[in-house]
């Protein structure tokens, strides 16, 4: 028997409702965010990096999944086109313990060189196109136990671990400056497969960073 979209929405709806997150809110002042730009341009590293180090530090985990703007890099894309046109791809180090700074360098490293390698930098991209529709629809819930389909649960939980949140994950959407937004929040969607997201902002020299945590 096929999932019917009838099936999937009341499915998600519950999971929605029942799913505890935790939403928390942190400001950068223009000045702090200064200060902390120049002391990761005189290690070698961007603020990315350094925001990844802190979270390997402070949450204990060895891999963080991050998201890539591919807007730049895709012919197909018209500017000003609405869409998501973004990868994404995860960074695993080990010793968490050490220096921050020496951390982020060894983050910043291995940004880098998925970066520059294709079949990495498009995994996750090249398993949308190949697989399915209809066992992609059906992954998260079959993943979660409530719908029978052994190649959907199979790619739920190998693929996307959508069986329990376990993953640590960032996304910068970068900066903007305005002269009619004041202040604005970028609150990341919680994935049934991440424990932790940063989403992070930066308007007119202050940056926020949103957490949604379960």
């Amino acid at each position: 028997k096929p999932l019917s979209y009838q099936e999937y929405h009341e499915y998600a709806n519950g999971f929605v409702k029942n799913d505890k997150v935790k939403i928390s809110v942190k400001r950068t002042s223009s000045e702090e965010l200064s200060k902390t730009i120049s002391d990761c341009k005189a290690h070698s590293v961007t603020l990315n990096d350094l925001l990844m180090a802190k979270m390997y530090k402070e949450d204990k985990t060895g891999k963080i999944i991050i998201a890539k703007d591919l807007r730049g890099e895709l012919p197909c894309y018209q500017k000003g086109a609405l869409g998501n046109y973004s990868t994404a791809f995860s960074i695993e180090v080990k010793k968490t313990d050490r220096d921050l700074w020496e951390l982020a360098q060894e983050v910043h490293k291995k940004v880098q060189k998925t970066l520059s390698d294709p079949r990495s930098l498009y995994l996750v991209l090249q398993c949308y196109a190949r697989l399915e529709p209809a066992v992609l629809d059906a992954a998260f819930m079959a993943a979660k136990g409530g719908f029978n389909s052994k190649s959907a649960s199979f790619i739920g939980k190998m693929f996307f671990a959508m069986d329990e949140p376990k993953g640590y994950s960032i996304t910068n959407l970068g900066k903007i400056e305005s002269d009619s937004i004041i202040s604005a929040y970028f609150i990341p969607p919680a994935s049934p497969a991440i424990k932790k997201t940063a989403g992070i902002l930066t308007v007119n020299g202050e940056m926020i960073t949103c957490v949604s945590e379960r």
